[in-house]
């Protein structure tokens, strides 16, 4: 009976996802939403009908979510380690301006520890590996089959009118730019997706109508462009390095515990650096001492977890040195914005992921065919990494 109702709750979770990425499908490629609260006219609405648009962008993003999964799971299986199917987690926030993405991704639940390194890292790196290659498919297949230019008028309308046709991405910032200036009490917002190394070498690699590429704030727009940007920067955070993460797990078995621990301490501070250093910004003291005061508190917290605390002094000594130099980044760099999101993922590294990786009951090295795959996801992991994946633009 028990496992007819964990299969039953593991389904239903699929249902949801499958449904609440279905339904951000739709709303990414007509412009529209699906509820409004009367903040927007109708023609804005989404209705019915208008569901089945969004499924390019569901099955692309459940093909990667599943195959990452049980590229976990079958490994799993193959050591004879207990695990669970994958819980999907869906997600949808029904607020006009809200970028969702339909899904916080998947995961499975080990059910016992694996009892030697090489199956922690085989059971690490295999779900990485399975949706990196659903990525790259899926954005290839995107760029050779983009639609017309002007595929973007049907998602804004307002361009014919404001550009006379489809802006390129410098129209499309002047514009912004201007708007805000001019009317600093109605300020245009809008999302800007980043750039890693990976996407742009397929871009410049894979033949392609060039002319039709769309600019970054339209990538949303564009399902197969989409969900191959998203799944990349999935991937670069589940390698990340820190714990039990799967990339943890693959520094676990090529270097061992100890130096896993270092490792993950390093990655956690580089992201408080790329996370926090836009926002001390002394020569706006007065417009940004509360943001920043949370901060200082922050990193005392983070910096504690790090250092397994430490002496006050010697604590203390870190963080000025870190303040130092975040300052003197932000002095020479002035529109160096902060990114909070860097900041969210150090927290969730020292509070639930935890930096040390669990020992294994049999502990070594793994053999050199899989330190070639380990060395393989390090560079999948720089080429997918995205320091800026989206920015709030116009702000």
């Amino acid at each position: 009976m028990r496992n007819y109702r964990t299969f039953f709750i593991h389904f239903g979770l699929f249902l949801l996802t499958f449904f609440t990425t279905t339904m951000v499908g739709a709303e990414n490629v007509t412009g529209k939403i699906w509820l409004g609260f009367g903040l927007v006219p109708e023609n804005m609405l989404l209705h019915a009908a208008d569901f089945t648009k969004g499924l390019i962008y569901s099955v692309s993003f459940l093909s990667f979510l599943t195959l990452h999964e049980f590229g976990h799971y079958f490994t799993a299986m193959y050591h004879q380690v207990k695990a669970s199917l994958p819980y999907y987690i869906p997600v949808w926030l029904p607020i006009p301006g809200a970028m969702n993405i339909g899904s916080f991704g998947a995961i499975i639940r080990m059910e016992e520890i694996p009892r030697t390194t090489k199956q922690f890292f085989d059971i690490g790196i295999a779900g990485p590996l399975a949706g990196f290659v659903v990525s790259v498919t899926l954005i290839i297949i995107g760029l050779q089959t983009l639609p017309e230019k002007e595929y973007v008028l049907g998602v804004h309308p307002e361009y014919a009118q404001q550009f006379g046709g489809v802006p390129n991405e410098a129209e499309q910032v002047a514009f912004i730019v201007k708007n805000n200036i001019e009317h600093p009490e109605k300020p245009m917002q809008t999302y800007r997706l980043g750039k890693n190394l990976l996407f742009t070498l397929i871009q410049k690699i894979v033949p392609h109508n060039g002319s039709r590429f769309p600019t970054s704030f339209e990538i949303f727009h564009y399902p197969l462009l989409f969900v191959g940007f998203l799944t990349l920067f999935f991937t670069a955070l589940n390698l990340l390095p820190i714990g039990q993460l799967d990339g943890g797990h693959v520094i676990y078995g090529m270097f061992g515990r100890k130096t896993a621990g270092i490792i993950s301490r390093i990655c956690v501070l580089a992201l408080m650096f790329v996370g926090g250093t836009g926002l001390l910004d002394f020569a706006h003291l007065s417009e940004n001492y509360l943001s920043m005061g949370l901060y200082f508190f922050f990193s005392v917290y983070i910096f504690n977890h790090i250092f397994n605390q430490p002496k006050a002094l010697y604590l203390l000594g870190i963080l000025l040195l870190f303040w130092l130099i975040q300052t003197g980044i932000k002095f020479y760099f002035p529109n160096l914005e902060a990114n909070e999101v860097w900041l969210l993922y150090s927290f969730m590294a020292v509070r639930f992921i935890k930096l040390d990786h669990p020992a294994a009951l049999i502990e070594h090295k793994v053999g050199l065919s899989r330190q070639i795959l380990g060395w393989l996801a390090i560079i999948i992991f720089i080429l997918c990494f995205t320091p800026n994946p989206v920015q709030i633009f116009g702000v």
